[in-house]
């Protein structure tokens, strides 16, 4: 299904089909469009695996039982940063997988997307660690061995989603023009 903003970017078009039929097919005919500044390869490959390699981490925090658990303002940033990282992970599966010069629509895409989603999970996750920080300060007698684990976990999350964020805060889908 094509969004209604790209719907310019198609034309209908009658195919006649190997039985004889005619059929009517969408054929884009939109400007091919490309990434600046360009991505290379290796790093569409290292965000794409960053983003997958968060995934383990953001789950395998919440399975010990900790005292950041019990703890709202360390636990809600914490959850919350796995909506963001669903966009970060299908567009970074994006980025790895689409040509340099790509269709107009996924490169909007990827431009929109990953620049603030993984801002999104790393604030989230950065926000997770300093109430853990300040409630590991307040009441350091109450803590147990796995929490310092979920504090590297947050740790860990929120440096994968910087260098993500590093890499792609200037992403811009930009019209390849006839020139180039």
């Amino acid at each position: 299904m094509i969004s209604r903003k790209y719907l310019d970017d198609y034309r209908v078009e009658q195919v006649t089909d190997t039985k004889g039929r005619v059929r009517s097919e969408a054929v884009y005919v939109g400007g091919d469009y490309y990434l600046l500044p360009q991505v290379i390869k290796g790093d569409r490959r290292l965000i794409f695996c960053l983003s997958v390699l968060i995934w383990p981490a953001l789950i395998g925090a919440m399975v010990p039982i900790t005292r950041a658990a019990g703890i709202m303002y360390v636990m809600l940033p914490f959850i919350f940063s796995m909506f963001p990282m669903f966009f970060v992970t299908g567009t970074a599966f994006s980025l790895l997988r689409e040509e340099e010069v790509m269709r107009r629509e996924p490169a909007e895409k990827i431009a929109r997307r990953l620049p603030p989603c993984s801002f999104a999970v790393m604030a989230l996750s950065g926000a997770a660690f300093l109430g853990l920080a300040v409630t590991a300060f307040i009441s350091w007698n109450d803590f147990v061995a796995w929490d310092i684990l979920f504090a590297a976990m947050c740790a860990a999350i929120c440096a994968a989603s910087a260098f993500m964020f590093i890499k792609c805060r200037k992403l811009k889908a930009v019209r390849k023009s006839n020139s180039d």
